[in-house]
Order: structure tokens, then C-alpha cells, then sequence
């Protein structure tokens, strides 16, 4: 379903909310972590460089999310391009409790063409500035999920993209125990 809700996506014209973090990341390593609702049509959680996702955010677009490949469960962009240069931006596609795999990308996932698993109670996200790589984790068993290159020329700010409606609660320093909740589209509850 999910397979079908992605390609389906490219077609018609649903409620699309972005959300662009409001701490833009310039050096170091950055780790934040949130639930999302499993009700939630389709989320994307990620990081962009600043100027992209704003421009993105500004301009009306024809697209469901800033990405390159409209098959690819994750929005990278990195298994088509021919480029040296990192994509701007890097997804993780979650919709209907599941988290959507690509095929041809270095996750846990055994079948060639692209599978999808369940979604984890929570997902972290991890950003090595200098290296310019984002990594994608169960945050529970810290088992990674996906990892790929972004591009870090400039501010880097955390991203979600609300496709349809969802919610999700951000817990933005890990240490501080602090959480937020986000609220699109008439989801009014998290467990």
C-alpha cells in the first residue's frame, strides 16, 4: 500500500506542510529524535541546507517532496545522480506505520526492489556536519535504518514534510529530555 501511495502521490494533489527546523546546524555532530503518529498518511523526516528547503518552501511546486527520484522510498536523490556533489536534501519516507526502503540503498533490507518495515517507536537522526553525512536510527535499539551523504556548504536545518496530514513529537536535545509536539492536518494525539 505504501508502494502505491507513493507513486500515487506523484499524480494528485494533497495538503503538503513542511516544517524546517529553526536551529540551522553549521559545524559538529547533531542528533535529535521523534515519534511519529502511526496514523500519519505520509512523513518525511530529514535535513536540507537552508536555502534549499526555503526556496523550496517559498516557490508553489508541482512535486510531493524536494527530491530527484519519484520511485525511490528515500529523497537523497544519491542512487541517480552522476554528480560528485551531495543532494541538498535527505528523507525518510513513513507512512501508514511503516518506513519505506529503497531499493539500492544500504539498509537492512534484502530484497533488491525496495520493501518497506515497520516503524520504530522512535526514529533518531544524526548529522556529522564536517562529514557530510546524515544517519537514520531506531532510536530504541539504535539499529540503523539508512545512511547518506547531504550536502553541508551551508546552514543545515532538521526538516519534516506532512503529506496528507500526521503528527509527530520532536524530542530535540536528547540530553535535555525536552519534547515538542507537532500537530498537521487534525492529528490531535500521540501515544
Amino acid at each position: 500500500m505504501l508502494f502505491a501511495a507513493e507513486r500515487l502521490m506523484t499524480s494528485c494533489h494533497l495538503s503538503i506542510d513542511l516544517v524546517i527546523g529553526d536551529v540551522a546546524i553549521t559545524q559538529g555532530k547533531s542528533y535529535w529524535a521523534c515519534c511519529v503518529d502511526p496514523s500519519s498518511y505520509l512523513v518525511k523526516v530529514g535535513v536540507g541546507l537552508e536555502s534549499k528547503l526555503q526556496e523550496w518552501f517559498q516557490v508553489p511546486q508541482d512535486v510531493v517532496s524536494p527530491r530527484y527520484d519519484p520511485d525511490s522510498g528515500h529523497d537523497s536523490g544519491a542512487e541517480d545522480t552522476t554528480v560528485e556533489a551531495p543532494p541538498p536534501y535527505a528523507f525518510l519516507t513513513i507512512g501508514m506505520g511503516k518506513i519505506l526502503l529503497s531499493h539500492g540503498s544500504a539498509l537492512t533490507s534484502r530484497d533488491p526492489n525496495g520493501c518497506t518495515m515497520p516503524l520504530p517507536p522512535r526514529i533518531g537522526i544524526c548529522l556529522d556536519y564536517e562529514q557530510g553525512k546524515v544517519s537514520f536510527y531506531d532510536a530504541v535499539s539504535f539499529r540503523e535504518l539508512w545512511e547518506c551523504g547531504v550536502d553541508c556548504s551551508g546552514p543545515v536545518c532538521p526538516a519534516f514534510c506532512f503529506i496528507g496530514g500526521g503528527a509527530l513529537h520532536l524530542q530535540e536535545l536528547v540530553a535535555n529530555k525536552q519534547e515538542r509536539k507537532v500537530t498537521i492536518g487534525g492529528f490531535a494525539k500521540l501515544d
